[in-house]
This record gives C-alpha cells, structure tokens and sequence, in this order.
C-alpha cells in the first residue's frame, strides 16, 4: 500500500528490492544445477543422522573455521604478508585521492545512478545474504545435498566473520563519514557513534562476502560476472550516497573478498584450536 507523497524513487526502491531477490533466487538455480551435475555430493552419512545432529555439528565446524580466520595471520606466508602489506598500503594511499573522488562522485547525479545506488545498498545489507544463507542451507539439509548445505553454511560464516572484522575496525578507527564535511584524514578513536563508523564500508564487506562465497561455489563464469558486478555497485553507491570514502569501500570490498575466498576456496589453514562436541558438552582443544 503507498501513502499519499509516495515518491518515484520509493518505488524504484521497492522494484530493485524485488529485483536483487530475483537474482538471487536465479543463483539458486544455477547453482543447483551446477552442483547436480559437477558438485553434488550426496551426504549418505548424514542421511541417518537427525536433522539436529547435523545442524550440531555444521555449528561445530562454523566455530572452528571463526579461529582459523581470525588466527589466520599468524600462519601466513611470504605471498599472504605481501598481500596484506598492499591492501593495507593501497588503502592509505587512496586517501590522496578521497576528496577528489568524492567530489566526482556527487556530480553524477541522474535517475539511472540513483537507481543502482538503491540496488547496491539493498544487496549490501543482511537480507539477500540471509535469504542466500538460508536458501542453500536448508534445500541442502532436506534434501541431504552437502555440497549445497555447506555453500549455505559458508555464506553465514563469510559474513559473519568479515563483518565482525569490519565492525571492530569502524569502531576502533572512529573515521568521519564523508557528509560530517570533516575531511577524509578525521579520525575520533574508539566510537560508538554511527557518524564515524567509515572505515571500512559494512555494506562493501557483505557484498563482496556473498558474491565471492557464491562466486567460488557456483564456478560459472557468466554468474561470477554477475555477483561481482553486484557487490561493485554497492561499493559505488557507497560513495555516491556519500556514506563513505573511497579507501572505506576499497578496503571493505578487500575484507569480503578475502574472508569470503579463505573459507570457500579452501584455502584456510591448520590451526591448534578446535572444538570437540563431549558427554558434559563443548572442549576447545589447544595444542603447540
């Protein structure tokens, strides 16, 4: 129902709404048929065991894939260093260049621009990813499809680890939002105030999570075109709504990507810590 001064750019919001899920419920499609003829693995195992039981021990590897992202990078590599090292370098220098960029950006308004800005800001919030989360998961789980339950079971743990990241960095940083008018080079400290939560970009982070989880599951390159080219409007539009500055997206739309490609792409590694189900409940385990 519209109420009387229902504006034209609200139902543009509502359309591109409808649009992302569109997208998203065709990623399902793809994937499904992707996996049903490449990826499939039919989880026999699981098959005997109680839908409980399985979702018990998904939340048991979830919990040992959060230590060995977070403990990550005390076992990188020379090639891991170098790539944190640029990200976090290419992050500073960019600064040089926020005011301008910024500038650049509020000049390209125009319907089609507000448009994507409206769709950016909708596929980097939570709902297409718990939509997406929840989709994989539970087809997977009924249907005793693991490659398909565990996607699911990525995409929560993707956003869940990055945005964690990118939300205890915003509120260390205390960087000023690009409209307080205080400059890209302001900083407050450790804030709790949603005017200084600007580095890095929240909405860039989630974008980029679900798109690379889904990227690296689906492994079709026309659909990888397609999520990329998503979360890289939402990063735009971050800037273009003067949310954030152009380092706030570049190193959001890093921590998604990267979050996203360790715990999908198989490449996270041994850690000491794990956590075994016992008689008296939960053990974390340590060992040297």
């Amino acid at each position: 129902m519209f109420y009387g001064g229902q504006s034209a750019k609200g139902i543009c919001m509502i359309y591109n709404k409808r649009f992302i899920y569109l997208i998203l419920i065709l990623s399902f499609v793809c994937n499904l048929s992707f996996a049903q003829n490449n990826k499939t693995v039919k989880d026999s195992a699981s098959s005997k065991k109680s839908i409980g039981s399985i979702i018990a021990d998904d939340f048991v590897v979830s919990f040992n894939d959060g230590i060995k992202t977070f403990a990550s990078p005390f076992h990188y590599n020379t090639k891991d260093a170098i790539i944190a090292a640029t990200v976090l370098t290419s992050t500073a220098i960019l600064f040089a260049v926020d005011d301008n960029s910024r500038t650049f950006a509020l000049k390209q308004s125009s319907p089609l621009n507000d448009n994507l800005k409206d769709l950016g800001n909708v596929y980097g919030n939570l709902i297409p990813t718990v939509v997406a989360g929840t989709g994989f998961y539970v087809t997977g789980l009924i249907s005793h499809d693991e490659y398909t339950r565990i996607t699911g079971r990525m995409i929560f743990e993707t956003a869940a680890f990055a945005g964690l990241i990118t939300t205890f960095t915003k509120s260390i940083a205390g960087r000023h939002r690009p409209y307080t008018l205080d400059g890209p080079t302001k900083f407050e400290g450790p804030t709790l105030n949603n005017d200084y939560y600007s580095l890095p970009s929240g909405h860039a982070t989630v974008a980029f999570a679900l798109s690379t989880t889904l990227a690296n599951r689906i492994h079709n390159t026309y659909v990888s075109i397609g999520l990329y080219s998503l979360a890289g409007v939402t990063s735009l539009a971050r800037i273009y709504e003067d949310k954030h500055w152009l380092s706030d997206v570049f190193l959001g739309s890093a921590i998604g990507y990267f979050v996203g490609d360790f715990i999908s792409g198989k490449k996270s590694k041994e850690t000491a810590y794990h956590l075994y189900p016992t008689l008296n409940g939960l053990k974390l385990v340590y060992s040297l």
